[in-house]
């Protein structure tokens, strides 16, 4: 079968093409579309804790930085290594977060701590 030749230099599509091309570019649009979403989702807290007022910021940041001491200061057992490393890495989006408490959260987001 020949394809035909539009005007425009464009190949004249048979209406089974058309639709395998509409379902095709309907499938790409749904892909961009679910990681544009999954971006949104977990830049969430990200944005979160940059609109926050400063001052109820540090607060939050002093509160969950006191928790990770006490209950990830030291080896807190396999039983809670998850839940420290969930800790460490909100610790690490705040601009608090200074040179010590990169050091201490280091080990457990497996970042270096230079």
């Amino acid at each position: 079968m020949a394809t035909r030749v539009m005007s425009r230099g464009l190949p004249e599509l048979t209406p089974e093409q058309s639709k395998r091309a509409v379902r095709a570019l309907g499938g790409v649009l749904a892909v961009l579309l679910l990681v544009a979403g999954l971006f949104w989702v977990l830049g969430a807290e990200q944005r979160a804790i940059n609109t926050m007022e400063p001052g109820k910021r540090v607060a939050v940041f002093q509160q969950s930085f006191a928790t990770f001491e006490s209950l990830c200061g030291e080896y807190p057992g396999e039983a809670l290594m998850s839940n420290c490393r969930r800790q460490a890495r909100f610790l690490r989006r705040f601009p608090e977060c200074d040179v010590v408490c990169r050091s201490k959260v280091s080990r457990y987001s497996g970042e270096p701590t230079r």
